[in-house]
């Protein structure tokens, strides 16, 4: 069975799907399902001057965590990963996700990899949100809140 995310920005009245590629990054792919157990608020933030990518955190914990290697078999850059991509990355914790909604410039290593891929018809979606995302963080400086669930489908 195939699984699948959804993610969905509550304010925006935005909701998307998203396939995980489990044949290509299987450990990154299980450890995001067993934290998805319960749905997870995350706070998004745009880098602006990447591209068309955000990222989406959940609060860190209270106490210091150790950190490792980040994990992921296919590290890819900014500018090498395609619109429409999820980007899992762990970093002590939850870590976080990164949507890719258009074209990114940059050529910076991302950290974790590329875990799952938005539906195609949920495309237009995914740009919505991330127009949204960019319109919070750039422009009226107010937090926007992204929640990151198992798909019930």
């Amino acid at each position: 069975m195939t699984r699948k995310i959804t993610l969905e920005w509550p304010s925006e009245e935005i909701t998307i799907e998203a396939t995980l590629l489990e044949d290509q990054e299987p450990e990154l792919c299980d450890l995001l399902w067993e934290n998805l157990e319960k749905p997870l608020k995350l706070f998004c933030r745009h880098p602006v001057s990447t591209g068309e990518e955000f990222s989406a955190a959940a609060r860190p914990p209270r106490h210091p965590v150790k950190t490792g290697v980040a994990l992921g078999r296919h590290k890819r850059m900014f500018c090498e990963i395609a619109p429409g991509s999820i980007n899992y990355s762990v970093h002590g914790g939850y870590g976080g996700l990164s949507c890719y909604y258009g074209p990114c410039t940059e050529p910076i290593t991302v950290s974790g990899a590329v875990v799952g891929k938005v539906v195609e018809e949920d495309i237009p979606l995914l740009r919505k949100a991330g127009k949204a995302v960019w319109n919070h963080y750039y422009m009226i400086h107010e937090p926007i809140l992204m929640t990151a669930r198992r798909s019930t489908e």
